[in-house]
């Protein structure tokens, strides 16, 4: 049933965006970071504190290059699947140092890896 009443336009227009939102593809292409983003990363890190983005990338590539899930790298001896989507996800702002040793053991890194990208000493590619 219903009451007579018309719907007013402007759900009626909405409707129409969202449709045509819907239709578009999404893009999958992967965009350099701007020189400005660097800068401030460059920046970040000079000033002694952790870069956490740049971790953040390295083991999510890191996991996705092996086909790893979150688990997978807390059973080979990382930190739990928990503390390693909190990494990936800028959650953790200074990692401890047991944290980061985990990291090197479970992503089969050289010892140090995961601290010297906190600190800025590896390339964030």
């Amino acid at each position: 049933m219903t009451s007579g009443k018309t719907r007013p336009q402007a759900v009626v227009q909405d409707e129409a965006v969202v449709a045509e939102v819907a239709a578009k593809p999404v893009s999958r292409e992967v965009v350099a970071p701007e020189p400005v983003v660097e800068q401030v990363v460059a920046e970040t890190v000079a000033a002694g504190q952790p870069d956490i983005q740049a971790l953040a990338e390295r083991v999510k590539a890191r996991r996705r290059e092996n086909s790893w899930t979150q688990a997978d790298v807390a059973k080979k001896g990382g930190p739990s699947a928990g503390s390693i989507s909190q990494i990936e996800r800028c959650l953790i702002e200074e990692p401890a140092p047991d944290l980061l040793a985990k990291l090197d053991t479970a992503l089969e890194w050289p010892s140090g890896t995961a601290d010297s990208i906190v600190r800025g000493l590896v390339a964030a590619g």
